[in-house]
């Protein structure tokens, strides 16, 4: 298990302290990256994000993180992307057709829909559709999500949701792991799903402290 902490991407396109704040409730060292150079040696990198597609890609590349990404990822480095992270990991999305994704997930983001509300803001059920080492099955369990884009389900697809149509929720290939809910604000559940998937990805956990003789 790696002893280095987690890098969380800091790209000013993500909620970081509710993301901070669950990795110390589960006892997860952890780190701020603004660019690459800040990342610890090894361990998951984090790439949290809200807003535009586009925005959010341009502030990764203005910091170096859009090529270091790819590179990690080519290295077996584990990823782990949430919400609008999970998108970019991707091929690309409709929010923004010129601008294309990492690609290390394959889909395009598709607005939700149709006969729904969007932004889907919100709980949803959430159901497995195929196996994978870092995640139980959620037994139809809920999350919370905020998204109006989402990848449409593929062989990489690991748990669904529904809204207007079936979306994919978590997505894996390889090191790479995508959570389009936000498990840091989906309760005990996501708090559990967001350990299990940090400590398949080497997550270390702080050493015991050694009792008073």
């Amino acid at each position: 298990m790696s002893s280095e902490p987690i890098t969380l991407i800091d790209y000013d396109a993500g909620n970081l302290a509710s993301l901070e704040g669950a990795l110390d409730r589960l006892g997860l060292v952890h780190r701020r990256a603004a660019t690459p150079d800040q990342a610890a040696l090894t361990g998951p990198v984090v790439l949290p994000g809200v807003g535009h597609f586009e925005a959010a890609r341009n502030s990764l590349r203005e910091r170096g993180w859009w090529l270091a990404l790819s590179s990690l990822a080519a290295e077996g480095r584990p990823i782990l992307g949430i919400c609008l992270g999970l998108q970019l990991l991707a091929e690309g999305s409709e929010e923004a057709p010129r601008a294309s994704g990492l690609g290390l997930i394959p889909g395009i983001s598709r607005r939700l829909g149709p006969g729904v509300k969007v932004p889907h803001m919100g709980w949803s059920r959430v159901r497995q559709l195929r196996a994978h080492p870092a995640l139980p099955d959620p037994d139809g369990g809920w999350l919370y999500f905020v998204h109006s884009y989402a990848l449409e389900p593929t062989v990489e697809t690991i748990y669904l949701a529904d809204h207007g149509r079936p979306f994919a929720a978590i997505e894996a290939r390889g090191t790479v792991l995508g959570f389009q809910p936000h498990p840091e604000k989906s309760g005990p559940a996501g708090l559990a799903l967001l350990k299990s998937a940090l400590a398949w990805m080497g997550a270390s956990t702080p050493e015991p402290e050694a009792p008073c003789n």
